[in-house]
């Protein structure tokens, strides 16, 4: 199946992204800095530290299907 980039319509690669032996977690852009450096905050959102993902080379965005993990 190949999938189309939303942004440049370039067509995009399937990948993972592995975050090493770490879960996979939610951070918002305001999160203060003891939530962002430890295990305590953020929103888990996979148990598994790796997920799958589509990449774009052309213009380097990452899609993540959420309903996918």
């Amino acid at each position: 199946m190949k999938t189309e980039c939303p942004y440049c319509k370039s067509e995009m690669v399937k990948g993972f992204i592995h975050g090493g032996r770490y879960v996979f977690k939610w951070h918002e852009e305001n999160a203060g800095l003891l939530e962002k450096v430890t295990v305590f905050g953020g929103e888990t959102l996979h148990v598994n530290p790796q997920v799958s993902c589509y990449r774009c080379k052309n213009c380097d965005k990452i899609i993540i299907n959420l309903k996918e993990l």
